[in-house]
């Protein structure tokens, strides 16, 4: 099911029509995030029409589907980039969006760093609920879903 891009921005990224099917939500993974932040995200995504899991960030598993890959990057430029690359080749139909207390407050979402990384959209931590959220909605608007 693809999103709804015609609606006013501040919708939900699940649907503009009403409330979608659980299986047809967003469905948003999160690769190496500690656990109150974890809560953090599942509150602030839940409330978008998302739905949130965790993997470790050595895991090797890899599941069914994925619309959204969030990685909390500790030190990119010390062996996050190859670390970052690994993740996003076990889900290659999903952006990515790099997290990291190492990134300026000031950082472009879809900038130089972004590419550098090889991801969708870098923001630093700590966040704000509205630059995670547009910036979410915003990869999930453009992200083949399936």
């Amino acid at each position: 099911m693809a999103l709804s891009t015609d609606g006013p921005p501040d919708e939900p990224c699940g649907c503009a029509r009403g409330p979608i099917a659980a299986q047809d939500a967003p469905r948003v993974l999160l690769v190496n995030v500690d656990r109150a932040l974890i809560g953090l995200l599942d509150t602030w995504l839940a409330a978008e029409g998302c739905v949130v899991f965790d993997e470790p960030a050595d895991s090797a598993a890899s599941v069914e589907r994925v619309d959204l890959v969030i990685v909390d990057v500790a030190f990119p430029r010390q062996g996050g980039v190859d670390w970052v690359r690994r993740v996003a080749g076990r889900h290659p139909t999903a952006p990515v969006l790099a997290l990291s207390s190492t990134f300026f407050a000031g950082i472009e979402c879809y900038g130089p760093v972004a590419r550098e990384l090889g991801v969708a959209c870098v923001l630093p931590k700590p966040t704000s609920r509205e630059a995670l959220t547009q910036a979410v909605r915003r990869m999930l608007s453009r992200a083949p879903r399936g």
